[in-house]
């Protein structure tokens, strides 16, 4: 069932990984925690995807303010067990706070505290 208003387009999850179903439902699952923040502040997200990268500490990214954002769901050294939900949501919100603010900036880490509060 699609959404009637949608502020995440698209969701995308690796495929080729372990757990993929429980990976597609993580991503929905993180949407669904912080669409009220983001209804309330009009923001919109493109796509909302899975990434796995080979830097072990880089656990999200924001393309284009929001066009996309990537979150590592699994931990680096076992693709087969995923992250905390609440440490990816900290990520999401981190990289919502990238739609207003690029730099880590005083800025920035006031609106993402302010955002983790909301949550």
């Amino acid at each position: 069932m699609r959404e009637i208003d949608p502020v995440i387009s698209a969701y995308e999850h690796l495929q080729e990984k372990p757990r993929q179903a429980e990976a597609l439902q993580a991503l929905q699952k993180v949407a669904s925690l912080v669409k009220p923040i983001m209804r309330q502040r009009g923001w919109n997200v493109g796509i909302l995807t899975e990434f796995y990268p080979s830097e072990n500490n880089l656990l999200g990214l924001n393309w284009n303010a929001g066009e996309k954002i990537c979150l590592r769901l699994r931990y680096p050294y076992d693709e087969k067990q995923f992250i905390p939900m609440e440490q990816v949501v900290d990520t999401m919100l981190h990289e919502l706070s990238h739609i207003v603010h690029g730099p880590h900036n005083a800025q920035f880490h006031a609106l993402w505290n302010q955002l983790r509060e909301e949550h």
